[in-house]
């Protein structure tokens, strides 16, 4: 009976731990809180032992991290320079396959990115991972309808259909709208994924100025698997 109760005083507090957010200040302290806002300049929150009670705020300059209950961070006021030698270095890759930063062929999640761009490159390489993430959106939707347009018609001529008669003359002339509308689609999404992926070479071309390097397509194993990466 006592393990029981131990356990299953060891199990609420657990859960206990993990159903609070934790915020960390500048100077090292940490607030067991329940974060309901965060603003530009501030962030609201209730205490943790009283989450019926007043509403708190605190500067985001005072901040260093807020750790949310379910385990996702986010940093504040973290300088670019700090902890550079616990980074990896070397060329910057960028695998368009999984959408992943690599840095001397280590993986760096997005939310590490700030620590090797600028504030301008970030900026700059998130859009055009947007518009690139879009426009691959748009291609894929568009490529799928050109591609039913066009084998419905082309099932249909090799099957020697002719000219279609009502009422086949109606799936016969949707199929025509799907081909031309599917083409213009895949085009507007190229015509939006190629400047994003431009953006994004040049936010890596920046990083990767003061390396001496050539440009190279590297194929290979990764600490992920096998897969296709450009250096710009």
């Amino acid at each position: 009976m006592k393990h029981i109760i131990t356990t299953l005083t060891i199990l609420l507090c657990s859960t206990s731990l993990f159903a609070q957010d934790v915020i960390t200040k500048k100077d090292g302290t940490d607030i067991q809180a329940k974060v309901t806002e965060v603003r530009q300049s501030d962030i609201c929150y209730k205490k943790f032992s009283n989450p019926e009670g007043p509403t708190y705020s605190l500067d985001i300059a005072d901040i260093v991290m807020i750790t949310y209950e379910n385990g996702e961070r986010e940093m504040y006021n973290v300088s670019q320079d700090s902890n550079k030698s616990n980074l990896p270095s070397g060329v910057m890759t960028y695998n368009p396959w999984s959408g992943k930063v690599s840095v001397g062929g280590v993986t760096i999640e997005n939310d590490m990115l700030d620590r090797f761009f600028t504030t301008d490159d970030l900026a700059l390489f998130k859009s055009g991972k947007t518009m690139s993430t879009v426009g691959g959106i748009i291609g894929v939707a568009g490529a799928c309808f050109f591609g039913y347009g066009a084998g419905y018609l082309l099932g249909w001529h090799i099957g020697g259909g002719g000219t279609p008669v009502p009422p086949y003359d109606r799936p016969y002339n949707a199929a025509k709208w799907m081909l031309i509308v599917g083409g213009v689609v895949t085009i507007a999404g190229f015509a939006i994924n190629i400047p994003g992926e431009n953006k994004m070479k040049t936010a890596i071309n920046n990083y990767n100025s003061a390396l001496t390097y050539r440009p190279m397509l590297h194929i290979g194993g990764t600490e992920n698997g096998f897969g296709v990466a450009y250096v710009f």
